[in-house]
């Protein structure tokens, strides 16, 4: 069945810890270090990512590895046991669930993005996490409407990426299991993810859709005043940039000297920034081209182009 279909509101079992369970294709029970660190690393930033978005404090202890293949333990701790269930199923769901997209990151993904604080907040406010009490019951509508949500923040994708990437990498693996516990019993369903799947949650691509900026000031600091494929570099929102100048009108007049350039000078633009994600799975832009000079300021003078 489905995580985001279900057909009643069941209660979810109450759960405190979360085993992440490396199986292997022999009857060994020791891990790459460096792969485990590795992979730690991932799933911590994905329990972050998941905390932070749902906006619930997280603190994590790490229990003694397993035998068993080899079985890593975080036990969430918390006053609130309801939120501590929550994070425990979302957690157990977002990392062992099937992407819809493989090949690149989801439009809900990208949308995040582009997601202001306000219809974040109306988003949470709907789910009203924060009315839940230490001893109420946990429903899937909650859980369900949690792992949407959590599912729109590009890092998880990311850094679930990440982990199923180093897995892939390392043979011994057969397969993951996640499963939760309350203290040391197991609850709720033990979730699966054989080798043979790995490679369909790894994104193919670190590259995000071009991002258009209608409207745009930059302070200029340095123009390319002579022909070639030279790099401007200006000041926007408060960072130093390199930007191509694709604006030939603009940039014919700046080549002719009809353009005069002062420490006070700045230019009103259309422009597109070309962005990927880097390893920590923050957004770096790689390129920014100017593809429209509305107007140029120097003091109070503004010139239109």
């Amino acid at each position: 069945m489905d995580d985001t279909t279900y057909k009643s509101m069941r209660v979810i079992e109450r759960s405190d810890r979360l085993e992440f369970h490396y199986c292997f294709k022999d009857e060994s029970h020791s891990i790459d270090s460096i792969l485990r660190n590795e992979c730690e690393k991932e799933i911590l930033s994905i329990f972050k990512e998941i905390s932070e978005t749902l906006r619930l404090d997280l603190f994590l202890e790490t229990s003694p590895p397993e035998n068993g293949g080899f079985k890593e333990i975080w036990s969430f701790i918390g006053n609130n046991s309801a939120h501590i269930t929550l994070l425990v199923s979302v957690a157990a769901i977002i990392i062992s669930r099937f992407p819809a997209e493989n090949k690149e990151l989801t439009h809900l993904q990208i949308e995040n993005l582009k997601l202001d604080i306000e219809i974040k907040k109306k988003e949470l406010e709907r789910l009203n996490l924060d009315a839940l009490k230490d001893d109420d019951e946990v429903n899937e509508e909650k859980v369900v409407g949690s792992v949407e949500l959590v599912n729109k923040n590009y890092k998880i994708a990311w850094r679930k990426s990440n982990l199923y990437r180093k897995l892939a990498g390392y043979r011994k693996v057969d397969s993951i299991e996640i499963l939760r516990f309350k203290a040391k019993e197991p609850v709720g369903k033990l979730r699966i993810v054989p080798n043979t799947e790995f490679n369909k949650y790894i994104l193919k691509s670190d590259d995000l859709p071009p991002l258009p900026i209608e409207k745009a000031i930059i302070d200029v600091i340095s123009p390319a005043i002579k022909r070639g494929n030279f790099k401007w570099k200006g000041f926007y929102n408060n960072d130093i940039i390199s930007f191509d100048m694709d604006d030939a009108i603009f940039r014919q007049q700046v080549l002719k000297g009809d353009v005069h350039f002062s420490n006070k000078f700045s230019i009103e633009v259309e422009m597109t920034q070309q962005r990927k994600i880097d390893q920590d799975g923050g957004i770096k832009v790689i390129k920014t081209s100017i593809t429209k000079v509305f107007a140029s300021v120097e003091d109070e003078l503004r010139i239109e182009y």
